[in-house]
């Protein structure tokens, strides 16, 4: 799905990522590694494996995408409590496997990291072609740039009855930001409270689509 006929290089995949076909760069957003092993620090029985399936899809969907470039845009960590030994050497192992440059955008969580993992490349914001430019919280938007950002783990709440409702992970576009839904599976979500102007975007199976506002608004 491309949201942007100004744009086409910008494609919203299934899988709750953007990928930019001009120069081969995926984009995810707050996935929030070690968020489980920081809960069990404070004495929350939270089970493991969350790290170890979220880069087990990431690498597939770098893989799938044939990206050359990896973008995390902002929260790749939880806090410096969830840092244990044993996710240092998964991350390096995914990044060893993942075979490309990955680019953090420094979250407000990754600001707390003291020494990130030496094979990152950590900067405040990054600019992309095609006047495109990915920052973290979408606060930080500014000037005529495509913004892509993070941060606000958007959801959508679509009622399906008097009583019940579906709540979504989504993408929402504001003005000239894009917000990323969150990425981690241990992450939780917001629901969007719409304002005249947004769109919003979910996936369906394989496919992402366009919500009517009249579902949401």
């Amino acid at each position: 799905m491309n949201p942007f006929p100004e744009n086409p290089a910008i494609m919203l995949l299934s899988e709750g990522a953007a990928f930019l076909s001009d120069t081969s760069t995926l984009v995810v957003a707050d996935v929030h590694l070690g968020k489980s092993a920081a809960f069990r620090a404070k004495g929350l029985p939270v089970p493991e494996g969350d790290n170890a399936r979220d880069l087990a899809r990431l690498l597939g969907l770098a893989k799938k995408s044939a990206a050359e470039h990896l973008v995390i845009a902002g929260d790749l960590f939880h806090a410096p409590s969830g840092i244990t030994p044993e996710l240092e050497t998964a991350l390096a192992d995914f990044i060893s496997e993942l075979g490309i440059p990955v680019t953090l955008v420094a979250g407000n969580h990754d600001v707390k990291i003291k020494q990130l993992p030496p094979q990152l490349r950590s900067v405040p914001y990054l600019e992309l072609e095609g006047n495109c430019r990915v920052i973290h919280d979408p606060a930080h938007a500014g000037g005529s740039h495509l913004h892509l950002s993070g941060h606000w783990h958007p959801v959508v709440k679509i009622p399906d009855g008097k009583r019940t409702s579906l709540r979504l992970p989504c993408f929402l576009l504001r003005e000239n930001t894009l917000v990323l839904p969150a990425f981690g599976s241990f992450t939780g979500g917001a629901i969007v409270v719409p304002v005249a102007g947004d769109r919003i975007f979910v996936a369906l199976r394989e496919n992402v689509v366009e919500l009517p506002p009249e579902l949401v608004f």
